[in-house]
């Protein structure tokens, strides 16, 4: 005679979700207000009391990385986790954790190198966008004030303040916005739709919840591709690995001190030569596809039939 499993039989009940017959889309949308409320007002509101001031300086900054990581863990990654608890039972169904293979890593790890790269040579052509002198200003001033920020909060004086740094600025978003974004809200969002449409629906809103008008775009092809990534490979490791590379070699960026352009025929006090950087926006689509569908064969996987339990 067997013995039944509580744990079994925990994971077989219906969720709050189930149970209430709630549209899973609609609990996605909630979770995202919900989270929305508690980081950007709530959280805010606590950094702005204990700082007194929202402008970061190199005084300040050690403080700010704090309470910016705290505020991630407390207030974006705890309540993940008890939300998953409400749409799911099964944990694993919101957070797969496959190992993935190398081959796999590497391809995701070498599209996203590619992306970054097309959207580099983007960003510079919407900048070139004519706008009124009177907007022209505003976004100037708004844009200096982003990257005077950001270089402020990932300037690091010694190798352990970059690991630390590292820790604030790549490691922990990976971590907690993947487990948000392409756990619960994706995973949301595939109860009602197929797979890739709810990667692209939930990249799209990791664009817009980033409040950066000037990179909405790239930050909207990034959450798609990571969306792609976690839908494909079934694991949400490979996603938050592809999220810190490309958070990472923002900081490394600014620690040694590299050009902000790194794209050939765009280098600061000279010409830009368009023949140059089209044609390695032409080269550097074309290793992305390549990569891409690489990606795509390394995860071309067949589910085995599980064999009927007796």
């Amino acid at each position: 005679m067997n013995t039944p499993d509580p744990g079994h039989s925990l994971q077989s009940e219906p969720s709050f979700v189930e149970r209430r017959g709630i549209n899973p889309a609609v609990f996605a949308l909630a979770c995202l207000f919900i989270i929305f409320v508690l980081y950007q007002v709530l959280a805010g509101t606590i950094t702005f009391l204990l700082m007194g001031t929202e402008k970061v300086t190199p005084e300040n900054v050690a403080t700010v990385r704090m309470l910016t990581m705290i505020g991630q863990l407390f207030f974006i990654l705890v309540p993940t986790v008890l939300l998953a608890r409400l749409l799911t039972r099964r944990s694993s169904e919101v957070f797969p954790w496959r190992i993935p293979s190398l081959p796999e890593a590497i391809y995701a790890i070498v599209g996203l190198l590619c992306l970054q790269q097309l959207f580099q040579i983007y960003l510079l052509f919407q900048d070139m966008i004519p706008l009124p002198d009177v907007l022209q200003k505003v976004v100037t001033q708004f844009r200096q004030a982003l990257e005077d920020m950001f270089k402020t909060i990932v300037m690091a004086e010694s190798i352990p303040e970059l690991l630390l740094v590292m820790t604030v600025v790549a490691l922990v978003p990976a971590i907690v916005e993947e487990m948000f974004f392409r756990g619960l809200i994706q995973s949301s969002f595939e109860r009602r739709v197929r797979p890739v449409r709810a990667a692209l629906i939930t990249g799209i809103v990791f664009g817009l919840y980033h409040f950066n008008p000037l990179a909405v775009v790239p930050l909207m092809g990034l959450g798609v591709y990571f969306g792609l990534l976690r839908t494909r490979s079934n694991s949400i490791i490979v996603p938050m690995t592809a999220h810190f590379v490309n958070n990472a070699l923002a900081v490394v960026a600014v620690y040694f001190s590299m050009n902000d352009e790194l794209i050939l025929g765009a280098q600061k006090d000279q010409d830009l030569q368009f023949e140059i950087i089209l044609a390695q926006f032409v080269v550097y689509g074309f290793l992305f596809v390549a990569a891409f569908l690489a990606y795509l064969r390394t995860t071309d996987r067949r589910e085995e039939p599980h064999d009927p339990m007796p």
